[in-house]
């Protein structure tokens, strides 16, 4: 996991730095402006024209500093203060750039924009000069000019993800320390760029506990042990897939073939007895078992078989292409057996329909809902990915809240997946993602739900990604996304 910090722990977190060591704060805005120079000279060159917005604050403060910086290094740097700074250490560093010859108020379109007019506690759209200065930058942009954001672009809810009107879209943003994980979610992920994260001397004994992460390959790999060569089916144990509906027979489908691509020794799916011919028609290696059914959907009897079936089960992924017509019994059966489970679709909007199913959650299982499916689950207007995310984990399951980027609710904290694409969003790539999470839930028994979901959603995006290589956004398809799963796999072999 990468650490991410949310603005308000980061302010409190430099706050507790000062206090404890003594350290001056503008005597750590001249190592952030270095290390903002360093990526600058890095990146683009020292003898270049870059352009400083720089706000009032903290944020313009390391703008001014920076501009001293390159200037000295070579560069043809100048400032534009929208302003005139309310903090002393901007007013100190806007006093020595302007000492060290940094001219004021350029014209023309330069090779380097550096955006450091808000920082990471905007939670208003931009106005005024500052935002007529925004709209100059993205349109530099558009001309050729490259964009750096200090620590999060301007315009940007660092909490949220949330752009305001106007917000910088960056190349590159230069997040101190930590970035922000509003860089991760939501319009973040279109204006953010790149980000990276220089190292400005803050101890990690000063991180606060419980603050979001960034999932990483690392986290897939652990998911993904090596298989010896005397291995057996038995071996990567044995997903239930409980799913389907007359009408709705591919959900269930791609979600057991997503399974089986993601590495499940064996996969049965208890469905409708009306569909099973086409089940073992779309997924032949996955077995089935016929349930009960009643206008096409699960009868309440199926809530029996199902209790007969489920000794042996390593894991259980209910939900996709279940119908609400489905009986809650079903549910009810899975809820009350020890086998770890996740619950997606109509499974969730089920559970959000009867209380009594809701009080069953426990943390060996995992509700997988996207946005519309959450709001029901928690029976309130949704705020924020991160806040929403403990709502749901507090139901008394593992959580994750789906959308451009994953967030992941584990026992530690929140846990941001941010790959993929566009292309995903289409109907199907839910089902792939239960597919591929159940499967690795029966692989890895003993592992928290929730390190299997964040597994599961990096694995999903990097197969969106390989599948969005070879189809394009528009063009590609869940099933393309399934087709890419063993080559993504092979890279962790």
């Amino acid at each position: 996991m990468i650490p991410l910090i949310t603005p308000a722990d980061m302010r409190d977190m430099e706050q507790r730095f000062f206090t404890q060591t003594g350290v001056a704060s503008i005597d750590l805005m001249e190592v952030a402006a270095r290390a903002l120079c360093d990526v600058i000279i890095k990146r683009y060159g020292a003898e270049r024209t870059v352009y400083f917005a720089c706000g009032p604050g903290g944020n313009g403060g390391d703008g001014y500093a920076c501009a001293r910086m390159l200037r000295q290094a070579g560069g043809r740097t100048a400032v534009i203060s929208v302003r005139e700074p309310t903090s002393p250490d901007a007013a100190g560093n806007l006093r020595r750039a302007r000492e060290a010859g940094v001219p004021d108020n350029p014209v023309g379109c330069p090779d380097v924009w550096v955006d450091a007019l808000y920082g990471t506690g905007l939670s208003r759209a931009p106005s005024g000069p500052a935002a007529d200065l925004i709209r100059r930058i993205n349109a530099d942009r558009a001309r050729g000019s490259a964009v750096v954001a200090v620590d999060i672009p301007s315009g940007l809810n660092g909490l949220t993800g949330t752009a305001y009107d106007p917000c910088v879209a960056a190349d590159v943003t230069v997040a101190f320390q930590y970035a922000k994980p509003g860089c991760f979610l939501s319009d973040g992920l279109d204006v953010s760029g790149e980000v990276v994260t220089p190292d400005i001397g803050i101890p990690t004994s000063y991180y606060p506990a419980g603050s979001p992460a960034l999932g990483e390959d690392a986290d897939l790999r652990a998911a993904l042990p090596k298989r010896p060569r005397n291995f057996h089916k038995g071996m990567a144990g044995h997903l239930l897939i409980v799913a389907g509906s007359f009408g709705m027979a591919g959900a269930a489908a791609m979600c057991a073939l997503s399974a089986m691509r993601t590495g499940a020794g064996l996969t049965t799916v208890a469905c409708p007895a009306s569909i099973v011919p086409v089940l073992q028609t779309l997924a032949p290696c996955a077995m089935c078992a016929p349930l009960p059914e009643r206008d096409g959907a699960l009868a309440p009897e199926a809530a029996a078989v199902l209790k007969d079936l489920l000794p042996g089960k390593s894991a259980v992924a209910c939900g996709c292409g279940l119908s609400c017509r489905a009986a809650p019994e079903v549910i009810e059966a899975l809820l009350n057996n020890d086998a770890p489970a996740l619950f997606d679709a109509d499974a969730l909007n089920l559970i959000a329909a009867h209380p009594g199913l809701k009080a069953s959650l426990r943390a060996r299982h995992l509700l997988t809902p996207h946005p519309g499916e959450a709001r029901r689950l928690l029976n309130r207007p949704l705020t924020d990915p991160l806040s929403d995310a403990r709502a749901l984990a507090g139901l008394g399951a593992r959580a994750l809240l789906k959308g451009a980027a994953t967030v992941i609710m584990a026992e530690n904290g929140p846990v941001i997946a941010a790959r993929g694409t566009s292309g995903m969003a289409k109907g199907g790539s839910g089902d792939c993602l239960s597919g591929i999470i159940g499967a690795l839930m029966a692989q890895n028994p003993g592992m928290d739900p929730a390190k299997c979901a964040a597994a599961g959603c990096l694995l999903h995006g990097a197969a969106g990604e390989l599948a969005r290589a070879r189809k394009g956004v528009r063009g590609m398809t869940p099933m393309d996304l399934i087709d890419a799963l063993p080559e993504v796999l092979m890279r962790y072999e």
